[in-house]
């Protein structure tokens, strides 16, 4: 049956990307997008997938980071506020402008990244705990521009938001990915609801996809989770190079 054939393929792919994804930031839609083009499926189409299997996914991978942690509820409810307005700017740009340019910019960033992160040794493998209370607020200056990313594109913006979270918050690799993962959510849903609402939507296309992604989710969290912060950021820096490199270069 090449329907079920079809819907198995989603299935896979949603599952593999966001294992990888799961476990360093680095985004699943890199993978999944450039692949569900190959199926005849719109840009738009496919970011809308990618945004309602997130819903789903992306709080078990949070809770998996933030187990046995003490949450910073106000850091969290107030990043993900301002984080919506850039999130809605977002929407609008992705429906009527095109991506090239930002792509690569990003691209650029974070190779940047990538290269900093992979030479400071030290780079998110422990919290800090005495962090000026400065750097703390600088932390909220970054939430329209990662919303505004996160629903256009999305890839590689848990790298980003680790950036932020472990240089103004003192955050390890861990706890930002878990952060991200929480604050995402409201970020993934509203803007797939406003994709859904403007007619984006393939419910057999989208359950395959995100019973895929809730598995990978959940078990690539788990498994990065257990392996702990240096795992992590070699996983970060590898996907990282990869997404960069695929950002400026083009599918």
């Amino acid at each position: 049956n090449m329907d079920l054939l079809y819907l198995s393929g989603i299935f896979a792919i949603s599952l593999f990307s966001t294992l990888i994804s799961s476990m360093s930031g680095g985004g699943s839609s890199i993978i999944a997008i450039p692949l569900f083009a190959a199926m005849n499926i719109s840009l738009v189409l496919a970011t809308a997938i990618q945004k309602v299997s997130a819903v789903f996914w992306v709080i078990p991978a949070a809770r998996n980071y933030l187990k046995k942690r003490k949450i910073n509820w106000k850091f969290l409810i107030a990043f993900t506020i301002l984080g919506l307005i850039g999130v809605l700017l977002g929407v609008i740009f992705l429906v009527s402008i095109t991506q090239q340019v930002l792509k690569v910019l990003i691209g650029i960033l974070i190779l940047t990244m990538v290269f900093y992160v992979f030479f400071k040794k030290d780079f998110g493998l422990k919290s800090e705990k005495e962090t000026p209370n400065w750097k703390k607020r600088l932390s909220y200056v970054f939430a329209p521009i990662l919303g505004f990313y996160e629903s256009i594109f999305g890839s590689g913006n848990g790298i980003l938001f680790s950036l932020v979270g472990v240089k103004t918050r003192g955050y390890d690799l861990s706890e930002s990915l878990g952060y991200y993962y929480a604050i995402a959510f409201a970020w993934v849903a509203v803007a797939a609801a406003i994709l859904i609402s403007k007619g984006f939507y393939d419910i057999p296309i989208m359950a395959a996809a995100v019973i895929g992604s809730t598995l990978g989710g959940h078990l690539g969290s788990k498994f990065a989770r257990y392996k702990g912060n240096t795992f992590i950021k070699y996983i970060f820096c590898i996907i990282g190079l990869i997404l960069g490199l695929k950002l400026i270069i083009g599918f």
